[in-house]
């Protein structure tokens, strides 16, 4: 009976390093599996970056090109002054329409025997301070930041 037991245990036992290789072959196996997984990752994260930058660098150069041919331009005095002050010229029509829409407010609301109280809260609603507030932050919050910022 001993050596009956003996000699399966003997048989069986020599299977088992190959029972053994394969769990292990099959281990390694997911883990490769699971390092590429990670370096696909990886590699589409590095694309994702590489093209973030480039999209930045492109707006860059471009920024760069506008101002180098606005610089290349030179009209003479008085269309470089013209050219100059569109912009102003655009924010001091807007701003004039604004308090004149302000001023109508008040006039009617006065004129209907309001209050002239009354004639505030209507021009000064939710819309208007949030538009005054973008209008102030253009134009005086890039500068602070980039003061600030140090550039």
């Amino acid at each position: 009976m001993m050596a009956l037991l003996g000699s399966l245990l003997g048989f069986g036992s020599s299977f088992l390093p190959s029972v053994l290789d394969y769990f292990k072959a099959n281990q390694q196996q997911k883990h490769r599996i699971e390092m590429m997984q990670i370096e696909t990752e990886l590699a589409q994260k590095r694309s994702e970056m590489k093209l973030v930058e480039l999209d930045k660098k492109a707006d860059i150069e471009e920024t760069r090109g506008l101002y180098e041919h606005d610089r290349s331009i030179d009209a003479g005095g008085f269309i470089n002054g013209l050219r100059g002050s569109v912009r102003p010229v655009v924010t001091y029509a807007f701003f004039g329409l604004f308090v004149a829409t302000k001023v109508v407010i008040m006039v009617k609301v006065t004129q209907a025997g309001g209050d002239w109280m009354q004639a505030v809260d209507l021009m000064w609603d939710g819309e208007t301070s949030g538009l005054f507030s973008a209008v102030l932050a253009f134009w005086f919050g890039n500068r602070a930041i980039s003061k600030y910022a140090g550039k």
